[in-house]
């Protein structure tokens, strides 16, 4: 179980730096160990099982990316609503 943890947790690593490395402008060199690292995380969670710790994030992050945006839309609109609030005359 320490094994599954402990890989999930390199994968997880894995994602967010090719996520940081890949806003950023690459050298074709760069570019290919790119693809390739990508290629290799695909084969690598593509031969997991459904269950492991790796696959269960991946399968949750787009669902918390979407309740992050309508918390954040959610906020935004009270803030306007506040700012309005207070911008009245008493």
């Amino acid at each position: 179980m320490n094994r599954l943890i402990v890989l999930g947790a390199a994968v997880f690593g894995a994602v967010i730096a090719f996520r940081s490395l890949s806003t950023a402008p690459r050298s074709s060199l760069g570019s290919a160990l790119s693809r390739r690292m990508l290629r290799h995380m695909e084969q690598m969670m593509a031969s997991l099982p459904e269950n492991s710790p790796p696959k269960l994030v991946m399968s949750v992050l787009p669902g918390l990316r979407e309740q992050n945006e309508q918390i954040i839309a959610m906020l935004r609109e009270q803030n306007a609503l506040l700012r309005e609030h207070l911008q009245r005359p008493h």
